[in-house]
């Protein structure tokens, strides 16, 4: 599932996969079996600007 995702899924979604397919699974195990190998899942999102431009500003 980790690789299926592009290596975005972490320990709770790929719990709650596993349990959609029936799987009685406990989140702190798939944990521990992700640490074991090593597997982190990574958050994918889009980088944001927090400043707003200033359109009446004249330009610098």
């Amino acid at each position: 599932m980790h690789t299926d995702s592009r290596g975005a899924y972490g320990a709770r979604r790929i719990t709650q996969a596993l349990r959609d397919r029936g799987n009685l699974v406990n989140r702190q195990r798939v944990a521990r079996m992700l640490r074991e190998r090593e597997i982190v899942g990574m958050t994918r999102r889009k980088p944001r600007s927090l400043m707003k431009q200033d359109r009446t500003a004249p330009p610098a």
